[in-house]
């Protein structure tokens, strides 16, 4: 192993913009200089940032002997410069810290407006910055918390190595790269020497949703990586994700690219626990048409015995497309009553990266990567019941789990299966449906074509209420909805008005589709007694700020916790999160980030 070496140097003009790579800079003890020296701020001086703005990241940004340059797309060139700032005081607040900086100019604030589509202000912390930090005892830029961030390209290397999607350093916004060294070297540095100037590591750098925005297209990741593959490795028992060590400079000087970086003083790394799934190579010993452009894959493990799972649970794959390595969930469409392979049943979509990839190039003896199978979808305790299984395309596949299990521990007493699909040769499992419901009495099977030829003598078009009259008492099922999303809403919409209770209804997304929002409409909102309209769109927390009330928050990605609070009345729409638990589900407890309100709400933390 090399020595360490400072391979990159970045500062970051304006907080949540995009960086400048510099051949060296002069270090101050408020921070790199020219680094976050700028902050978009709201009239009441609070942070403007790509957590709620990610398209902020793809402003770029040139320094100038007298000031700065800013380029966004769309928009002409803005230049600022020093002298001709109105300097008026005005207030400013990054996260708890209350402050007095700088205005600038009318043009820069609003060409920022602009490119925010919100009405802001670009504030400048003066030469000296009067955010006092008294955790550190020193004057702190318009930085999260820290003034320098240091990372090793052996920690990008390591995660990138982990995670199924590849990162980039940019995502992390770190002022100082470290080459020639392990992995996570940086974790065990207390003090460090770079140039003239020694750091000290006071923390580790706790990281947020800012990191899940692809720095190519100013948008979030749905798949919330690297945040994902982060908190399997990198969390501590609060569930906080941290990647880089947050550094304070003990003197003032300059450092330049390709400096050594000496090591004064080691500390005791932190511990985080590693629950990365283990990984488990499956062959490919069966391809079966199933249905036009619908294949099911049948697996078996490499070694060792099948994973147990539930029938509806989904089994996480990873394949490799053009040198990226690519990560999907597939629901199991085998039976855990029929042990000795695996199935996953993938069809052929429109801009389906992976599931096209599939069908076109895995054959019988390719390996596939897969990881234990998971998932709250499945029938839990529910066979023998009354059972309305609802499915529409792909959404098949946890149907047949489910059918085939109860079958085979002949609990098919009232089962009925409501497939929705295009046309007749896109008709799944057909041959089985039909020996199966030959087997069993108390199964019935309804196909529905939203495309049927003349001689299609069962139901025709997509699910309606005419369609819920051919199924004898639904209300009275547990049913279970897999399909597009708007398939899905409309299932619940039609069932929950026929008098089906909430807790009969189990819906389950497929592929890397959300749920569709619901239809637009008013709701009142309650945080702390501070009482102000919202709608059932956005996330409480995104509400409760765009009406002055904030809630406290961190990650914004449903990882850390931090924005714990309490439904004492109404409803909200929480999804499954790492940071709340089933009890506290039960006790009324959401994540601000997250939820969204589908009633009038009162919200206490």
């Amino acid at each position: 192993m090399s020595a360490p070496t400072l391979s990159q140097i970045n500062v970051f003009p304006v907080k949540s913009v995009g960086g400048i790579a510099l051949s060296n800079v002069w270090v101050e003890k408020q921070g790199l200089m020219f680094d976050r020296r700028f902050m978009l701020s709201l009239s009441d001086g609070s942070m403007v940032t790509a957590r709620k703005f990610p398209q902020m990241v793809l402003v770029s940004s040139t320094l100038t002997p007298d000031g700065l340059i800013f380029s966004a797309e769309g928009q002409p060139s803005l230049r600022i410069r020093y002298a001709d700032f109105k300097m008026q005081e005005a207030p400013a607040q990054v996260w708890k810290d209350n402050f007095i900086a700088y205005t600038t100019t009318d043009e820069a604030d609003d060409w920022f407006t602009q490119v925010i589509g919100q009405r802001v202000e670009l504030l400048f912390c003066g030469e000296q910055s009067n955010r006092m930090r008294e955790k550190l005892g020193q004057n702190v830029s318009f930085a999260d918390g820290y003034p320098m961030l240091v990372i090793s390209e052996a920690s990008l290397e390591e995660l990138n190595r982990r995670s199924p999607e590849h990162h980039s350093m940019d995502q992390f916004r770190t002022n100082l790269v470290v080459s020639g060294t392990e992995p996570f070297a940086e974790d065990s540095w207390k003090r460090i020497r770079i140039g003239e100037v020694e750091f000290e590591a006071v923390k580790p750098c706790e990281r947020c949703i800012l990191t899940t925005v692809d720095v190519s297209k100013g948008e979030f990741r749905s798949t919330k990586e690297p945040l994902n593959t982060l908190s399997q490795f990198r969390a501590n028992e609060l569930g906080g994700v941290f990647f880089g060590q947050n550094l304070v400079a003990k003197n003032e000087g300059v450092i330049n690219q390709y400096d050594q970086v000496e090591i004064l003083e080691y500390k005791e790394k932190e511990f985080y626990p590693d629950n990365t799934p283990e990984q488990m190579l499956m062959t490919c010993v069966e391809r079966e048409e199933i249905a036009r452009d619908f294949v099911t894959f049948w697996l078996e493990p490499q070694q060792g015995d099948l994973p147990t799972y539930q029938p509806g649970q989904h089994l996480p794959i990873e394949i490799n497309i053009n040198g990226e390595r690519v990560g999907r969930r597939y629901t199991l469409s085998s039976s855990p009553s029929r042990p000795g392979r695996l199935a996953i049943s993938v069809k052929r979509i429109d801009g389906g990266r992976v599931s096209n990839w599939l069908v076109d190039n895995l054959k019988v003896g390719d390996a596939l990567c897969c990881e234990e199978p998971d998932g709250s979808f499945h029938l839990g305790n529910k066979q023998g019941l009354p059972m309305l299984l609802l499915s529409a395309g792909s959404g098949v596949t946890p149907m047949m789990s489910m059918l085939r299990y109860l079958s085979d521990h002949n609990q098919v007493k009232d089962v009925v299966f409501y497939h929705q699909c295009r046309s007749v040769e896109d008709i799944p499992f057909k041959q089985e449906l039909d020996e199966l419901k030959r087997k069993h009495d108390g199964l019935t099977v309804i196909i529905s074509l939203s495309q049927a030829p003349l001689d299609w003598f069962g139901l025709k078009g997509r699910l309606s209420l005419s369609h819920l009259k051919q199924i004898k008492n639904p209300d009275q099922r547990q049913v279970f909805v897999c399909g597009p999303d708007g398939f899905m809403q409309k299932a619940k919409n039609l069932l929950l008005r026929q008098g089906l209770p909430e807790s009969c209804y189990h819906q389950e997304a497929f592929g890397v589709a959300k749920i569709s929002k619901k239809e637009p409409k008013a709701v009142m909102i309650s945080v702390n007694g501070n009482v102000f309209t919202g709608d059932n769109q956005k996330t409480l927390l995104e509400q409760a700020e765009d009406a002055g009330f904030p809630i406290a928050n961190s990650c914004r990605a449903g990882l850390c916790g931090a924005c714990k609070v309490t439904v004492e009345s109404g409803k909200v729409h929480q999804p499954d999160v790492p940071a709340l638990q089933d009890d506290e589900r039960h006790m009324g407890v959401v994540l601000a980030c997250c939820c969204v309100p589908e009633t009038d709400v009162e919200i206490v933390d």
